[in-house]
């Protein structure tokens, strides 16, 4: 996910008013997102998220991977109305339809039979905990444990 001010559009129908629309910076944009193989999963709200004068633009979005859409499938944004700034916050709500109750780890004796088992656990401790490497003691184990699952 990543999301912000790009302070550019995707096309035409995302601005009203101001100066022609900048054909080169848009496709630039739009060739960025292909490129990074992100989605923009739609929004709910005022379509404009920033406002100067007669000059309306949706220049604020948030972005998903695939990874992010199919393990958070019911993700939904919403451009909430402006306050202060001239741009619109945008919440990100996250809906939870699973079922699923909390499985605590259980280690199973046949992984000892696998040949590859010393592998993937010397690659899975030694591998860095993204996004959260500063953790440490329990948690930090708690975290690689929650990796194998």
């Amino acid at each position: 996910m990543v999301g912000g001010d790009f302070n550019c559009i995707t096309n035409g129908y995302e601005r009203i008013g101001g100066k022609p629309t900048n054909f080169h910076a848009m496709e630039d944009f739009n060739d960025m997102i292909l490129s990074c193989n992100l989605h923009d999963i739609g929004f709910s709200g005022n379509g404009f998220t920033w406002n100067k004068g007669t000059m309306w633009q949706r220049l604020d979005r948030i972005l998903f991977n695939d990874q992010w859409i199919s393990s958070f499938q019911n993700t939904h944004i919403e451009h909430l109305a402006r306050t202060l700034s001239d741009h619109s916050p945008l919440l990100i709500n996250m809906y939870n339809t699973s079922n699923s109750t909390f499985q605590p780890f259980r280690f199973q004796n046949m992984w000892l039979l696998d040949d590859n088992f010393d592998n993937i656990m010397k690659s899975n401790w030694e591998a860095p905990l993204f996004p959260c490497d500063n953790v440490c003691g329990m948690t930090r184990f708690w975290f690689k444990l929650k990796r194998l699952k």
